[in-house]
């Protein structure tokens, strides 16, 4: 069984140093963990909220109850005004299934991509995103991006698919895979550019672009002479 611990250890948190953990128990009985997710780029950073809460709803569920350690801070209103979350400290986390799953074996990434836009909360954008991140054990994760009517506050598909594998325990990557069902050249933006280099810089980024077409990239490529926050650790 996953514990407190364990969540804290997978943050990524090389800053700050101040791990944080919160788990989200959806309608379904499965359990979301979140993890904070530092950027170098600080206004980036993924809070355990986020990687929670998305997580949850980028699986089609729907998150009910906010569980968190005894000691944690005072869940900001977003969240739970939003969600309408039964907030609730636990000494440990519940033995339920993880919301994650972690497909294995030969996958169709294109059809996989698309049937995942379902599952896209974009009612301010209408643009629905979504992509798969191949780890490091030849598994893929999935994400779509999710938004909120506080706009700053919802995640692009690309770090939701990231924070779901980081808070499940998978720190290798090899390649990521992004479609949209709009425009017809599509791209990471900017932020998730900042957010993917810090992970997996040399790894292939594949787009699969409205049109038909496909391209190939490494997130270094999209983001020429990008930093990396070792001058701030040092």
């Amino acid at each position: 069984m996953t514990s407190w611990k364990t969540l804290l250890n997978r943050s990524y948190v090389p800053y700050s140093r101040s791990p944080r953990t919160c788990a989200v128990v959806g309608q379904s009985g499965s359990i979301y963990y979140g993890v904070r997710i530092e950027s170098a780029s600080f206004p980036l950073t993924i809070t355990e909220y986020q990687c929670s809460i998305f997580s949850c709803l980028s699986t089609g569920d729907k998150p009910v109850r906010l569980l968190l350690p005894a000691d944690s801070p005072a869940v900001p209103a977003l969240w739970t005004d939003t969600y309408k979350l039964d907030v609730r400290f636990a000494g440990e986390l519940p033995d339920l299934p993880s919301g994650v799953v972690q497909l294995e074996g030969e996958l169709d990434i294109a059809s996989k991509l698309k049937s995942l836009q379902e599952y896209c909360v974009v009612g301010e954008s209408k643009f629905p995103v979504a992509c798969v991140i191949k780890t490091g054990q030849g598994r893929f994760i999935s994400g779509v991006n999710v938004e909120l009517n506080d706009w700053q506050a919802g995640l692009c598909a690309e770090r939701i698919a990231l924070a779901k594998a980081l808070a499940s325990g998978v720190s290798t990557f090899h390649e990521i895979h992004i479609t949209a069902a709009k425009g017809d050249f599509i791209s990471p933006c900017g932020a998730c550019r900042q957010v993917l280099v810090e992970h997996m810089p040399y790894q292939k980024v594949v787009l699969y672009h409205p049109d038909g077409t496909m391209s190939e990239h490494t997130p270094a490529g999209l983001l020429p002479n990008f930093f990396n926050g070792k001058s701030i650790i040092s």
